[in-house]
């Protein structure tokens, strides 16, 4: 009785690390950031990413914070249709505060 205990506790802590390690953190990393391809439709990008943390002025494209990197995605849009695909890709480290 006492075995079956165990390796039922055992299987129960396997189960739970096979699940939290399909899960991973959820959070997209810089390979993530590094796999998109120019001419990837934004609805992929958002579909993908989510919505931005932010947006471009004067140019269309997105901004995403990826922990001490900032990743700036630049769009070309065909100003006859909707779609818009990646054209530039950036990733940057964040510039601290004190310069």
């Amino acid at each position: 009785m006492k075995h079956r205990i165990i390796a039922a506790a055992v299987l129960a802590a396997v189960l739970c690390l096979a699940l939290l390690a399909a899960c991973g953190s959820g959070e997209p990393t810089r390979k993530d950031y590094e796999a998109i391809k120019e001419g990837t439709p934004r609805s992929e990008v958002l579909e993908k990413f989510g919505e931005p943390d932010s947006g471009l002025s004067g140019f269309f494209g997105d901004i995403y914070n990826c922990g001490d990197q900032v990743v700036v995605i630049y769009y070309e849009v065909d100003y006859g249709s909707d779609t818009a695909t990646v054209s530039k890709v950036t990733i940057t480290k964040r510039q601290s505060e004190n310069g």
